[in-house]
């Protein structure tokens, strides 16, 4: 059988033990880190203290991905991957632990999640960047999403069928537990890896001065618009979904679905997209990511969120794939930013968070002048649009050919 040649089509041995932690990753949290949301709502039902926790998530994350690029130039960055899934699973144990006392935690538990996601995501994308090329990122990224598509349409379907069988009180609990241990199964795969080490000084504040300068700018403009909408989004669709419905098992199943739709879009992502091509999907993926949110907008029932969830659940891998693999190919453009990579990563999730954190703040006081829903549903199509700041600035990037071009 003749050997594959197309470099498009090539993923070695480091990759895919990527893929696999990324796919544990993505069954843990489809478990119930969507849940949590709900599950602080239902004690709480504060619109606020929802948006307060993921706010603590997303800015602990950002302090931690700092401390964690100072640490990748000290030590093995496979240590700091083990550090991120260690404190994920400290967070589900605690989630676990805490029963119906977490909504007064939240504030705590959204500072756990933080600091286990800057682990994580930080020696994620660094050796994401160092394992994948120009030419096969688009691969990794169509498979990466496949897989957590995949995760997706499992993992929100047991989650509703075990709390809806099995009662609140003691669905939750079970849900947390599966998930702290599939993240102890993934410190066990951590192992596999090969060390890796990223020598030099730590130079984060030179990068971040690169804001301003050359195609960094762009990508920092992008970032922190895709912050925004991410931001809200994350945590508002499923508890706006969950408050529509009121039944943990319709949400398992409008997560399945959307997961569905997810690695359809995620597959053709993959197959088709490359370099020449991403300016293209990205423009689609972000024109149809506001147009699925006019529904539920202007009429805010139940179908019209079904079209939100899944229609931008189709869409987005559209926009998220070509511009995740764009920014990785600015930061491998000269040797000296490859050096730097580690410090380039961190500048990019800073943006992201600056980005979330402003989605929050507004979402915060938004619905301090109204929690009604008619109310709420306005923000979300004014969030909805945001996308279209990142594709302008992404296309001010100069396309560079692939060789299958």
């Amino acid at each position: 059988m003749a050997l594959n040649t197309d470099p498009t089509q090539r993923l070695d041995r480091s990759a895919k033990l990527l893929l696999l932690e990324s796919g544990l990753f993505a069954v843990a949290t489809a478990l119930s880190g969507t849940f949590v949301n709900v599950f602080l709502w239902k004690i709480g039902n504060d619109w606020i203290m929802i948006a307060l926790y993921n706010l603590m998530h997303y800015l602990s994350g950002a302090a931690t991905f700092v401390l964690a690029g100072w640490l990748a130039k000290k030590i093995d960055r496979i240590i700091i991957i083990r550090l991120g899934v260690a404190f994920l699973s400290v967070f589900y144990l605690t989630v676990f632990w805490l029963g119906e006392r977490a909504a007064g935690n939240h504030l705590f538990l959204g500072v756990l999640l933080g600091i286990g996601s800057g682990f994580f995501w930080l020696s994620f994308n660094v050796l994401y960047f160092e394992i994948t090329e120009r030419d096969n990122r688009d691969l990794f990224n169509g498979i990466n999403g496949l897989i957590g598509s995949l995760a997706g349409i499992a993992a929100p379907f047991t989650s509703g069928w075990i709390i809806s069988g099995m009662g609140e009180s003691v669905g939750y609990r079970v849900i947390f537990a599966m998930s702290l241990g599939i993240f102890v199964l993934a410190v066990l795969v951590s192992f596999l890896f090969k060390g890796r080490r990223a020598p030099g000084s730590y130079r984060v504040t030179d990068v971040l001065g690169r804001s301003g300068v050359g195609d960094w700018k762009w990508v920092s403009v992008a970032m922190t618009a895709q912050g925004v909408r991410e931001g809200v989004f994350t945590f508002l669709i499923s508890v706006l979904f969950f408050v529509t419905v009121k039944s943990e098992w319709q949400l398992g199943i409008f997560f399945t679905v959307s997961s569905l739709t997810s690695m359809i879009s995620f597959y053709l992502a993959g197959k088709f997209i490359r370099p020449r091509r991403r300016n293209g999907f990205i423009l689609l993926g972000t024109l149809m990511m506001g147009l699925v949110v006019l529904p539920y907008a202007f009429f805010g029932t139940d179908w019209s969120i079904w079209v939100l969830g899944v229609g931008a659940s189709f869409f987005y891998p559209f926009y998220m794939s070509p511009t995740m693999s764009t920014v990785f190919d600015v930061i491998g453009q000269t040797e000296e930013s490859v050096r730097l990579r580690v410090e380039f990563v961190v500048a990019r999730e800073l943006f992201l968070a600056a980005g979330r954190a402003i989605g929050i703040l507004l979402f915060i006081g938004w619905v301090g002048k109204s929690a009604e829903l008619a109310h709420i549903r306005w923000f979300v199509l004014m969030v909805g649009f945001v996308q279209l700041l990142g594709w302008w600035a992404i296309r001010h990037i100069p396309l560079r050919q692939d060789a299958s071009a």
